[in-house]
């Protein structure tokens, strides 16, 4: 089931932002349909609502998949932004676990984004290590934005304009 922003930039995204903080208040849901008695909407299903309407709420679209759902290796690539021959790769290396029902490999969603989620750990983390070094070895000026500890820099060499290279030594000899 795919869920998209309502109608686009003048949605009501107003409207969904104030329905998310109701349920997030945390409220007990009920289920009313038509004349019939209220039924208790479990906590489950509340907390995947919260989740649903606070991503609406920000202009995003949804998905909601089983979570047994499989995934061809051309899919897995675009969810991960890398090369199919990269998904093979880390298919025939073990680090995603894969099915082959047929001639084709299939990978389980849940594995695709559970790796998803500890590389960009890994990589948010290698670069604020990075940075952090750069910071103490004076390569970099601090200015710190307050979110997640990450911080925005600036290199001293782009302080100076770049040297203009000489044309003449650019053009290249005529061909005779």
């Amino acid at each position: 089931m795919s869920v998209g922003s309502a109608g686009g930039a003048g949605s009501d995204t107003a409207g969904l932002r104030r329905l998310a903080l109701r349920v997030l208040g945390g409220r007990r849901l009920r289920l009313i349909v038509d004349d019939e008695a209220p039924v208790e909407v479990p906590q489950a299903v509340g907390e995947a609502l919260d989740e649903v309407l606070a991503i609406l709420g920000e202009g995003k679209s949804v998905r909601v998949v089983p979570q047994n759902t499989l995934v061809t290796v051309g899919e897995a690539a675009r969810l991960l932004g890398v090369g199919r021959l990269t998904v093979v790769k880390l298919m025939e290396d073990g680090v995603l676990p894969f099915t082959r029902p047929n001639s084709s490999r299939r990978i389980a969603l849940r594995d695709v984004l559970v790796y998803k989620g500890h590389w960009s750990r890994r990589r948010r983390e290698t670069l604020d290590e990075m940075t952090a070094d750069a910071v103490d070895l004076g390569l970099y000026r601090e200015a710190i934005d307050g979110t997640r500890g990450s911080h925005t820099c600036f290199a001293r060499r782009c302080a100076t304009p770049p040297r203009r290279r000489n044309k003449a030594r650019l053009r290249r000899p005529a061909m005779r």
